[in-house]
């Protein structure tokens, strides 16, 4: 079973190492899938008590109706109702979600395959915005 909780943690962490590398690409690479470990964690921590801690499937019956939202963030936020309006009140929170779903104008899955980094101002305002993000969301997390 995924634990999206541990999962972000350990996300942070590579992510850190691989910013503190200057290994840009992965680390946006890897930025994009800590904020969707993240964004899962919420999901899964806004489930019913009494729900099994896995995605709705043909095969199962885990007590709730939520699918796997993939790595798009904005399926993501479809299975989050409450994150979700929050979030519509903070465009600028919609923005930075946005930069970090598609940096340098490619989804962050996608950045596997890049072989070219970015320049410096654009990986400068990159990490700006994950951290800027990564702050709003895990706040959010105490609090709904």
């Amino acid at each position: 079973m995924e634990d999206y909780e541990a999962s972000f943690i350990e996300r942070h962490i590579d992510t850190q190492t691989l910013c503190q590398s200057g290994r840009k690409v992965a680390a946006m690479h890897f930025g994009g899938i800590t904020i969707e470990c993240l964004l899962k964690a919420m999901i899964f921590a806004s489930l019913p008590k009494a729900a099994t801690r896995e995605w709705l499937r043909d095969d199962n019956n885990p007590g709730h109706t939520i699918t796997n939202p993939g790595h798009s963030y904005t399926e993501a936020l479809r299975r989050h109702n409450r994150l979700r309006s929050r979030i519509e009140k903070f465009p600028e929170v919609r923005k930075w979600l946005d930069e970090v779903e598609n940096p340098t104008s490619q989804h962050f899955i996608d950045l596997r395959y890049s072989g070219s980094e970015p320049d410096d101002a654009s990986y400068k305002h990159w990490l700006k915005t994950y951290q800027s993000l990564e702050s709003w969301l895990q706040k959010q997390a105490t609090q709904l």
